[in-house]
């Protein structure tokens, strides 16, 4: 079946922000996607049965660019693509992209400093004049700690960076932030969300955020590596963008990058030599179980996230009032847990996540009346219980109202 073309319009309805699609269906998007070399109906279809609706990737020109397009339309998915003609010949390739079906979005830019985002809004502005339609994405840096912003953002705080991108014509703000390496958890992962929410809502745009998986080194940090993914890692990063509000899922990567550079990347889903590995597998479970839940999240009003339960991160308030409906909730986990509350179509939900990626937690909860439910991952309701294991990483849903 032909993909239906993205309605690329920014809605903001009761403080609901979203780039609605005609699939209506949230984006599950790889961040090197199918390369150009490997540009073929072959390769694109195990991207499509991997659960992924949008691959990124730098083409070396524009008619590559074109060429992979036709071939994902084929195959239901979307190129989100960058290629020297944005740059060089603007006003041709807008009009080029504009008409093709199997074309998601511009990529402008990875990770650009403060004077790079306001330098790119000249070239979207000249793309935008042609086209409208597609979205333009710039993918932003994360906040790994005060001192490295000024010196490589090139402005004093994380907030005026949040700002400065989200003034451009970018239609979403994408961050990546990779949270889990054998060192830990990195401290500022919340912060970072909490930052990065507040300005979406300020904005009234929507948030993109990114989920590990390709196993590799950190950089500047020897002897601590990004640790090869489970089930329970990418469920606690996804889940915790979910419960952020997050209106896209970003995997950082499909395709596995050259193994030359001094990342050492290493079993992406797809190798180098273009055969699905291990993780593959793992990630097509993860967007199986993505693509129904994220049904809940899309297009929903995250109207509070706080934390229960163990130490409370840096910039994050903990939970004081109850939910709607409940009488008590309790977790017991020293790690503790994301609480969000949010709305859709009038009805209120609860969604907690399991900050452990490595241990089940226990969460004790106690009605006020009969109206809660329980909402399984399949978003189907049942009687409420007064005690729960949760896995590592994972999400316990209920319907309050």
């Amino acid at each position: 079946m032909p993909v239906l073309r993205f309605a690329l319009i920014l809605l903001l309805v009761s403080g609901s922000i979203r780039l609605s699609q005609a699939k209506n269906e949230m984006p599950i998007i790889a961040y090197w996607g199918v390369p150009a070399n490997h540009t073929s109906e072959t390769a694109f279809r195990t991207f499509s049965e991997c659960g992924f609706t949008v691959s990124i990737y730098p083409y070396p020109n524009l008619n590559n660019l074109i060429e992979a397009c036709r071939i994902a339309e084929k195959q239901g998915v979307q190129v989100l693509g960058q290629c020297p003609e944005l740059k060089a010949a603007s006003e041709r390739t807008a009009n080029a992209l504009r008409k093709e079906r199997g074309f998601y979005g511009y990529f402008i830019q990875d990770e650009p400093s403060t004077p790079e985002i306001k330098q790119q809004q000249k070239t979207i502005e000249k793309l935008r004049q042609i086209d409208s339609t597609h979205i333009f994405y710039l993918n932003l840096h994360p906040f790994y700690h005060q001192e490295w912003v000024k010196p490589t953002l090139k402005v004093e705080n994380y907030s005026d960076y949040l700002k400065v991108a989200s003034a451009t014509s970018c239609q979403q703000i994408s961050f990546d932030f990779y949270p889990i390496t054998t060192a830990g958890i990195r401290p500022t992962w919340y912060n970072n969300l909490e930052m990065v929410r507040r300005e979406s809502i300020r904005a009234g745009k929507p948030f993109w955020g990114f989920v590990l998986s390709v196993p590799h080194d950190v950089p500047f940090t020897p002897n601590t590596y990004y640790p090869t993914p489970t089930l329970s890692s990418l469920r606690l990063q996804i889940y915790s963008n979910l419960a952020y509000g997050a209106q896209g899922i970003q995997y950082f990567t499909y395709w596995t990058p050259d193994g030359s550079n001094s990342f050492h990347f290493h079993d992406g889903p797809i190798g180098l030599d273009g055969k699905k590995t291990k993780t593959y597998y793992l990630v097509q479970r993860m967007n199986r179980e993505l693509k129904v839940v994220s049904k809940l999240f899309y297009d929903a009003k995250v109207t509070s996230v706080h934390h229960l339960g163990g130490t409370l991160p840096q910039g994050t308030t903990r939970l004081t009032k109850m939910p709607l409906n409940l009488q008590s909730l309790k977790v017991v986990s020293s790690k503790g847990t994301v609480v969000s509350q949010l709305e859709k179509d009038g009805h209120h939900y609860l969604a907690i996540v399991n900050k452990d990626h490595e241990h089940s937690i226990k969460v004790l909860i106690k009605p006020l009346n009969e109206t809660p439910r329980q909402l399984t991952k399949a978003l189907k309701e049942i009687p409420i219980k007064d005690s729960y294991n949760v896995a590592a990483g994972d999400i316990l849903l209920f319907k309050l109202k």
